[in-house]
């Protein structure tokens, strides 16, 4: 703050008697000076101001540059010792004596800013005597000047004098904000008798000792009217500064002051009108929110915007729209609502869709009927848009359940009559939005319910002419008399506390006819000035056609139901969330619980722990691309037995590709999986049978091989050769089926250990280039890494896949083999130059008992491929397959390195 640019301060300084500088306490320039100490200084007030201190006052003269560093240091006045000035005035040498006084100035955080440095003329000496007289009359002139300067002033100011405030000046505009009031000469207290022991006498008491300064804002002054003694509330913003003699002693206080009441007493009316207005945008049924400018900040909303948005009023007034509902901003509203403001129209929109993302990350689906209303601010141009809108979910969602009934329901909250924000202030207004909203709006007044005024909309749900205002609601519509209506209005007349019903049921005459009609209601008492009940605000809504259309929802349900009840299969239903909302009769009589329990906790306790978690992860996949994840899973019946169960969880979408429901098909499969196990054991079973005389026929053809190497029969040793390499293939399908009946009795264990894999590429290769003498096997085996795996196991994987290759492919051919590092995994590649894979064929490769069918007329049983992956999974890695045919196929699978 500068204080150069204070007008009245300026006045102040100006008029004042005594000698004023004031010295920025930063910089050390001077900010201000009178034309005293101009005279004092010897120079000019422009050749003052604006300069440095040092410039003026070198070191060691009269004015001390290090005074004013300790009065910003200490924060304390400092009376300095009286000095000697040599003036030139007109012409005329005058000498004087002064005492400069140094005045700390602090801003509102008790800092100082400012040193005002006081000059003060000491009384004369017996010889100076006369020549002060000849001064005394140019005195006398500046204190008029300084008076009409005062009395000229648009701000309230007086200057009491001593200890007991004596008014001795008082200014018009001072005068005027206590008329009939004598002021001057009169103590402060006395002129103001009834001030005393208010906050205001200890303020001037406070200034007078301490000789510091106060200002007062807003502050209750408890005046008294002259002639009835009442008191009057009237509020004054003001500051008090002392004044000081020639000494430095406080002789006296400046008033400087204006009135506010009238500010408060506007400021408290719009307070009052902005909540009369709170409490009918509250009362109304429809959702209300006033957004304002570009930035789309939210200024006003009603609790029922509240509650749709899910968001607190802390969390929403003041904040920009999108930033209160991000999951809004792909969606149409914010470009809207600046439309609005850019060009004026209105916008009205019907059943639109409103998306919002749950704390779950679940999407809300909700539909609105909205309108867009331009608002103007005080400068008339456009600045803001009044949101009025109504939730219509259940009623679209019943429509799309029942398409046949699709432009049968009714909108109920639709185009509500947009009225401006100072609507309390005039009924005129008010009757104007019950005539014309599109919904029923009546007011009854009194206890007898007399119809006081009734819109077009109520008249037609009533079923009565405008005829019946004036009357009460019981001549007006005599067959409510032994319906509940009368209650519950005299129930709100009587506690003042409004009545809240949703599809209530009203049996109302239509042409001489009863008509059964369903209606959402509001019953709002209205109090009058004294705070008593004197009228009922009524707001309906018919929502018959909503009721009728749930109503055969409901019946189809039940249709549903009684279907799922016949059916032999476990039928299920939940919510997008995974909440169980329907479990037909077969799984309540194997769980043996009620529909409660089940809902509650007894689906998830009756499902094996071991299968849950792939449950949780098919659902995912299942939510995320639409297609319905099958599974084989366990669960307890009432016995406490585990029972297979073939399990269907189907996501059902809406048109736009939303889960709405899932639906869950489980049937029994117990037989089945015991009739696998038996199979698995009979597999076993005969495998262990047959390995026993293959064993004896391997060692005697090997006998008779040895035999037959030592003639020159090489018939009899190829034939021999052929018969023990068919021995071997047939002791690899029986090993081949006793490792798929292990693997499926879970029976088969993973034994790891940590090795060399260049080591294993090193042993296997000894054997595949003795077993496999028609082909070129090639190994790529550069690198050195290490993994923790089934050594054996692993083995009987490479066996398989170099076994395949050596098989599908030409004699002569090569296979490649190789590893390489692919982040912290070991890949394995096994390539051929064979005859290929068609593409539909691959993604079937690893199934159980699967054989490609081609060209081809290898046998063998699709046992290899499918133990293989089996395998690799078990030690947490992946298999897969590429393949062209005619180009040959590569086979990889990946293992964890150990690092």
């Amino acid at each position: 703050m500068n204080l150069a640019d204070n007008h009245l301060l300026d006045t102040v300084i100006n008029s004042s008697p005594i000698g004023i500088c004031i010295v920025n306490a930063d910089n050390f320039i001077v900010e201000k000076v009178n034309d005293k100490f101009g005279q004092l200084h010897g120079n000019p007030n422009d050749l003052i101001a604006g300069k440095s201190f040092d410039d003026l006052f070198p070191k060691k003269n009269v004015l001390d540059k290090k005074i004013i560093s300790d009065v910003v240091k200490n924060k304390e006045t400092l009376y300095a010792d009286e000095i000697n000035l040599i003036l030139k005035i007109n012409d005329r040498i005058k000498e004087t004596k002064c005492s400069p006084v140094y005045v700390p100035i602090f801003d509102n955080s008790d800092i100082v800013v400012k040193v005002a440095i006081w000059m003060i003329e000491n009384a004369p000496s017996k010889n100076e005597a006369e020549s002060q007289t000849k001064e005394d009359a140019i005195i006398e002139k500046e204190r008029k000047r300084t008076n009409a300067l005062l009395n000229e002033i648009p701000t309230g100011i007086a200057i009491l004098s001593g200890k007991d405030f004596i008014f001795e000046s008082a200014n018009p505009m001072y005068q005027s904000l206590v008329p009939s009031r004598t002021l001057m000469g009169k103590p402060f207290l006395d002129a103001l008798p009834e001030l005393r022991g208010s906050e205001l006498e200890k303020a001037l008491k406070t200034v007078f000792e301490d000789g510091v300064s106060l200002s007062f804002n807003d502050d209750l002054v408890p005046f008294s009217d002259l002639e009835s003694g009442e008191p009057e509330e009237r509020y004054f913003s003001y500051r008090l500064i002392p004044r000081f003699d020639a000494e430095g002693s406080v002789d006296g206080i400046f008033i400087f002051t204006s009135e506010v009441t009238h500010v408060l007493n506007n400021k408290l009316g719009l307070d009052r009108t902005s909540n009369n207005l709170n409490q009918i945008i509250n009362m109304l049924p429809a959702s209300v929110v006033i957004i304002r400018y570009d930035e789309l900040i939210v200024e006003m909303i009603n609790d029922s915007n509240l509650a749709y948005w899910k968001k607190t009023r802390d969390e929403v007034v003041g904040r920009p729209f999108l930033e209160i509902l991000p999951d809004l901003a792909d969606q149409p509203f914010a470009g809207q609502l600046r439309r609005v403001m850019q060009t004026g129209e209105i916008i009205d929109i019907k059943e639109s869709p409103v998306l919002f993302t749950e704390p779950d990350g679940t999407i809300r689906e909700t539909f609105v009927d909205y309108t867009y209303q331009p608002l103007t601010g005080l400068d008339g141009k456009r600045d803001g848009v009044l949101v009025m809108s109504f939730e219509i979910t259940d009623r679209v969602q019943a429509r799309r359940q029942l398409e046949e009934y699709a432009n049968q329901l009714s909108i109920a909250y639709d185009q509500l009559s947009i009225l401006n924000n100072k609507l309390s202030k005039s009924e005129a207004r008010f009757k104007f939005l019950i005539e014309k909203a599109p919904v029923a709006i009546g007011v009854l007044r009194g206890k007898e319910f007399i119809i006081e005024s009734a819109n077009n909309k109520i008249l037609e749900v009533w079923g009565k002419p405008e005829t019946i205002i004036g009357l009460t609601l019981a001549e007006a519509l005599p067959e409510i008399k032994d319906q509940p209506f009368l209650g519950y209005l005299d129930d709100v007349f009587t506690t003042g506390k409004p009545f809240h019903a949703n599809e209530i049921m009203a049996m109302l005459m239509h042409e001489d006819e009863l008509k059964e009609i369903f209606f959402n209601v509001v019953y709002q008492p209205i109090a009058d000035v004294n705070g008593n009940i004197a009228d009922i605000l009524v707001v309906a809504v018919d929502v018959t056609e909503q009721v009728n259309s749930r109503k055969m929802v409901e019946k189809s349900e039940a249709y549903f139901k009684m279907l799922a009840d016949l059916v032999p299969a476990k039928i299920s239903n939940a919510l997008p969330t995974g909440e169980v909302t329907f479990l037909n009769k077969k799984w309540l009589e194997f769980a043996g619980m009620n529909f409660e329990d089940m809902r509650n906790f007894g689906y998830q306790q009756m499902m094996h722990p071991d299968e849950i978690a792939k449950f949780q992860t098919g659902l995912a996949a299942a939510a995320k691309s639409g297609i319905p994840h099958i599974s084989e899973m366990r669960f307890k019946n009432s016995e406490g037995k585990y029972i297979w169960h073939l399990n269907i969880a189907s996501p059902i979408l809406d048109e736009n590709g939303v889960i709405s429901m899932w639906v869950g098909s489980t049937t029994d499969i117990q037989w089945l999986k015991e009739e696998e196990q038996r199979k698995n054991d009979f597999i076993g079973m005969v495998s262990h049978e047959l390995k026993t005389p293959l064993t004896s026929v391997n060692t005697y053809l090997q006998l008779l091989l040895r035999k037959a190497e030592k003639t020159d029969d090489n018939f009899l040793k190829q034939a021999y050769i052929q018969s023990l390499k068919q021995v071997k293939h047939m002791t690899d399908m029986i090993n081949g089926f006793l490792d798929v009946s292990r693997l499926e009795s879970a029976k088969i264990r993973i034994e790891k250990s940590e090795f060399e894999v260049s080591d294993l590429f090193k042993e296997i290769m000894l054997d595949y280039e003795l077993q496999y003498s028609t082909h070129k096997i090639i190994l790529d085996s550069s690198s050195s890494l290490r993994i923790n795996a089934d050594r054996l196991k692993i083995i009987q994987v490479l066996n398989n896949l170099v076994g395949n290759a050596v098989k599908y492919s030409e004699n002569g051919s090569t296979v490649q083999i190789s590893y390489e590092q692919i982040d912290k995994n070991i890949r394995v590649i096994v390539r051929d130059n064979g005859m290929g894979i068609k593409p539909e064929n691959i993604k079937r490769l690893f199934e159980r008992y699967y054989r490609v069918e081609q060209d081809s007329k290898i046998a063998g049983f699709g046992i290899g491929l499918y133990l293989s992956a089996e395998i690799i999974f078990a030690h947490g890695g992946k298999i897969w397959a590429e393949s062209e045919i005619g180009k040959g196929s590569v086979f990889y699978f990946e293992l964890k390195l150990t690092l």
